[in-house]
Order: structure tokens, then sequence, then C-alpha cells
């Protein structure tokens, strides 16, 4: 389906032109809700988290609340907005009700400021030098965002415009490349400074990083299948994991490592919260408990 350069302007996302079944409309609001709902359940677990860490890692987990926090707010305008855009008539939940549109601009938005968030946080929690902490997280950062700023002109062709959708998507993708690069960079950083028993853990969090952000272009590609309510459904699904995987898991993982570094660091509270750790029971032994 062709639209007029003015056309594709007013509606923005195939969103607004696909006419959904009762459970596809009901699927899609599902999953927005269950995304922002697991956002804002965490932000309480980050900031609890943060009292057992050493002082110089609790900064960790309280980003990670912070990006709940937005990325939470901004799900929660997606899925009103869902909302507000269908209307239900003849069975079906047809889209652009009262000329309200849906867009998945928002997410673009809220990545604009916590992925520069969630990128600072690698070279703080492997405990990098100041000066090496924040020249790796600006050249990350500038990469990521130059991604996201791209990727969000381009998304504007998905309603037929596929030209646009790709020469833009393609060049989101190099930002992309940039950005691995640099990641690796601080990756390679942290496999040298970690201590012997958490060497792995940087290992394993790149190939995490690869497989979760890897799912952002494969739902930015996919309105080239179809109009059809599976790929809105489908595409939202994707967008959501990943948005939980980069965001939510992500962020647990960082704080179980910065833990379990507190611990190795000689920090009790950290100690005493690995309650199977050896190391908990060796300081609590020593303090007489």
């Amino acid at each position: 389906m062709a639209l007029s350069e003015n056309g594709a302007a007013m509606v923005g996302n195939i969103e607004n032109l696909v006419t959904l079944t009762s459970g596809q409309y009901t699927t899609g609001s599902l999953i927005l809700m269950v995304s922002y709902g697991a956002h804002f359940a965490f932000i309480l677990y980050f900031l609890m988290t943060s009292m057992q860490l050493a002082p110089r890692y609790r900064i960790v987990p309280v980003l990670s609340a912070i990006v709940m926090a937005s990325a939470g707010l901004s799900l929660l305008r997606e899925f009103s907005t869902w909302q507000a855009a269908y209307e239900f008539a003849g069975g079906v939940y047809t889209p652009l009700a009262d000329g309200e549109t849906f867009t998945n601009a928002y997410r673009y938005g809220n990545w604009t400021i916590t992925v520069p968030i969630l990128l600072t946080q690698l070279p703080i929690a492997f405990a990098l030098s100041r000066p090496d902490l924040h020249k790796r997280a600006l050249r990350m950062s500038i990469p990521a965002l130059l991604m996201i700023w791209t990727g969000l002109y381009g998304q504007f062709g998905e309603t037929g415009d596929f030209s646009r959708l790709n020469i833009w998507g393609v060049i989101s993708t190099l930002f992309f490349v940039w950005l691995i690069i640099e990641v690796r960079g601080v990756i390679s950083a942290a496999i040298a400074n970690s201590p012997p028993s958490l060497v792995a853990w940087p290992k394993n969090i790149w190939w995490y990083f690869l497989a979760t952000w890897g799912l952002y272009p494969i739902a930015y590609a996919l309105p080239q299948l179809g109009f059809n309510g599976d790929v809105v459904v489908v595409r939202q699904l994707l967008f959501s994991i990943a948005d939980i995987s980069t965001k939510l898991i992500y962020g647990v993982i960082l704080s179980r490592y910065v833990l379990r570094r507190s611990a190795l660091e000689g920090y009790v509270p950290a100690a005493e919260a690995l309650e199977t750790s050896p190391l908990g029971s060796k300081i609590a032994s020593a303090r007489g408990d």
C-alpha cells in the first residue's frame, strides 16, 4: 500500500492503517500494560538493592530505577495512545478513532533518555577509572543517540515509503555497529579489571547485549512483511521484549554483579545479602555472628 508523502506523515505508523480483531487489540493492550507495569514494579527493587552495595556501586541500581520510571511513563503513554486510537465497531477495532493516531515515536523519545544511562552503567559497574569512565560513556552515547535519531526518522517510512525505511535503517545500523565496537572496548577493559571469580560476568553480558539489542532492528523492519494485525501485534511484542530485556533484566544482571563485587571487596552488607556466599559466611564468622 503506497501513500502520498502527506498521507504517510499523517498516519506515521502502520498501526493507523490496520483494523484489528478483538483478540489482536486485546493482546496489544496486554503487551503494553505488562510492559509499563513491569518497569514501574522494579523501581522499588532497584532502590532497595542499592542499600546493599558498596558506596561506589550504589549509583548502578539507582540509575536502573531512573530508567524504570522513564520507560514506565513512556510505555504508559503508548498504552493510553493505543486505547484512544482505536474504536470498536462491527466486531473489529478500527484505527484513527476521533482523529487520534498511534505512534511509536514515544519509544524513541524514551530511548534518547534511557540508552545513554544504560550504557553509562557499564563502566561504573566494572569499576573503571573516573577519566576512563567519562570517556567511554561519551564514546558509547554518541553513536547510540545517532542510531536512535536516524531510526526515528526512518521509521516514518514504514507506511509505504520503504526506501526511506531501509536507507535510514541501514544508516542507523552503521551507528549500531559503531556502538557495538565501543561497548566491546568497555567489556575488554572490564575483563582485565574484574576479579578472577567474576571475569565470566562481563563476557556473558557482552553476548546478552548482542542478543537483546538485536531485537530492535527486527521490529523496525517488520512492517515490510505486510500491513495486518499480526504484524502490528508481533512488533509491539518484540519492542516490549527488547525493552524489558535491555532495561529491566539488564539492570538486575548489573545489580547482581556489583553485589558480588561489593562482597569480594569486603563490604559486609553485600556479603550478608549473598546468603549462600562462602565470603558472606567467612565475614560473618570473623565478626563473631
